[in-house]
């Protein structure tokens, strides 16, 4: 058997198990395809912020009253069901990091970052997204949120992840001379 040897414009998508895409199956690789072939882009995705604070949290209230967020992303168990939620986080555009609700990026992209997990983060892979993310923006590539539509079951709940606190520190720890950071 061959190894697989993906080609550097291959698109790669990183998401939870528990979205459903909404978005029509053509428009949604069409989406992809245009933003991930300027080589300039670095991850697109559908919920992200044009400021990133020292804060480490990229949906930080006061940024979004300051409509730097971007982005939504519909809530609940089914998409027919009358209670389901949406949350608006702002217009679609360039974002410094993404949610890893959904994100993609090319392989060339992934081969100019590290994926590797810091020793510094402790426990589960918690806070991917930003390091991910913040990498590309501090390495020069614009990422984006895109106008994808998606449900995801959850509402991206944080009780009981202590390693996403450990981890946002540790992050903030190796990334504080980078921040705060705008797209600006």
């Amino acid at each position: 058997m061959d190894s697989f040897n993906p080609s550097l414009d291959d698109i790669v998508i990183l998401c939870h198990d528990d979205i459903e895409v909404l978005t029509d199956p053509k428009l949604f690789t069409r989406l992809l395809e245009k933003k991930l072939s300027d080589s300039n882009t670095g991850f697109v995705g559908v919920a992200g912020t044009s400021k990133f604070t020292k804060s480490g949290v990229w949906w930080d209230m006061a940024v979004w009253k300051q409509a730097l967020h971007s982005g939504m992303v519909f809530h609940g168990p089914n998409i027919e069901d009358e209670d389901i939620d949406c949350t608006y986080f702002g217009k679609t555009g360039q974002v410094v990091v993404l949610d890893g609700l959904f994100m993609a990026a090319t392989v060339r992209t992934l081969r100019n970052i590290s994926l590797e997990q810091p020793k510094s983060f402790e426990g589960a892979w918690d806070f991917y997204d930003i390091y991910y993310t913040f990498q590309a923006h501090v390495k020069k590539l614009k990422n984006y949120t895109l106008p994808i539509q998606l449900r995801h079951e959850s509402y991206g709940e944080l009780a009981g992840r202590d390693s996403w606190h450990k981890n946002r520190t540790a992050f903030l720890q190796r990334m504080d001379k980078y921040l705060p950071a705008t797209t600006k």
